[in-house]
């Protein structure tokens, strides 16, 4: 399993409807094309920090999910921009993340 921590700052006043967005459909949209959602947080005293953590079977799904959904036309023409107006694409971090051996694995 690949596993991504995925970090966004969000713009002040935004974090509420990020919340909603992220939900309701951009989740939902990667979900719907392979993407695994195991989690999405808010950080309590932050309300600039949105963190969703997301995984793939392999680096070769995660490639073919990833091709599928940012080169989609919905992801350019309507999620992006919608993303990026409540979130500073320059905040924005990803992580891989290696789990270790005791964990639980799916």
């Amino acid at each position: 399993m690949i596993y991504e921590l995925r970090e966004y700052r969000i713009q002040p006043g935004c974090l509420e409807e990020f919340v909603r967005f992220m939900d309701e459909e951009l989740v939902p949209f990667q979900v719907g094309l392979g993407a695994r959602a195991l989690g999405s947080f808010t950080v309590p005293g932050d309300p600039s920090r949105y963190v969703w953590i997301r995984a793939f079977a392999d680096e070769k799904e995660r490639e073919r999910v990833c091709q599928a959904i940012y080169q989609s036309p919905e992801w350019e023409q309507r999620l992006l921009p919608r993303s990026a107006a409540l979130s500073e694409r320059s905040g924005a971090r990803i992580t891989p993340l290696e789990p270790t051996p005791g964990s639980r694995r799916e």
